[in-house]
């Protein structure tokens, strides 16, 4: 009988996985979903970039302001930032770090809108941006 109700209880467990959906979009705010779709599938590139910036505001901040971490590498994906210019970009967001956030109180709406406005200037990114 216990072998009976353990195969049940496997069984079960199965199905209910089975609809269970993983997201790997670095827009998203949550890693996981169950059932429905993504409204990030619905968004363009900007809403996107938007959205992960005020999702991530404080881990950005503590990535740009060190220069390297995960959460950047996310934005740079999102703004179409090659590999292999990654490390300029880096470098560059941990530069301009007191214009991206002049104060605590900085928006993620605020950072992108200089973070727009301060690759557009550079020549290693002007071309680049998706932004707008």
């Amino acid at each position: 009988m216990k072998l009976l109700l353990n195969a049940a209880l496997i069984t079960a467990l199965g199905l209910t996985a089975g609809a269970c959906t993983v997201v790997t979009d670095p827009s998203s705010g949550s890693s996981a979903t169950t059932g429905g779709s993504s409204s990030a599938a619905f968004m363009n590139r900007p809403q996107q970039t938007a959205e992960f910036a005020k999702v991530n505001l404080e881990r950005l901040r503590n990535d740009m302001a060190a220069g390297r971490g995960e959460y950047l590498a996310s934005l740079a994906a999102l703004l179409e930032i090659e590999p292999g210019r990654q490390p300029a970009f880096f470098a560059f967001t941990q530069d301009k770090f007191a214009v991206l956030f002049p104060n605590d109180r900085t928006t993620a709406t605020e950072m992108l809108a200089t973070l727009d406005r301060e690759l557009r200037a550079d020549p290693r990114f002007g071309q680049r941006l998706t932004l707008n």
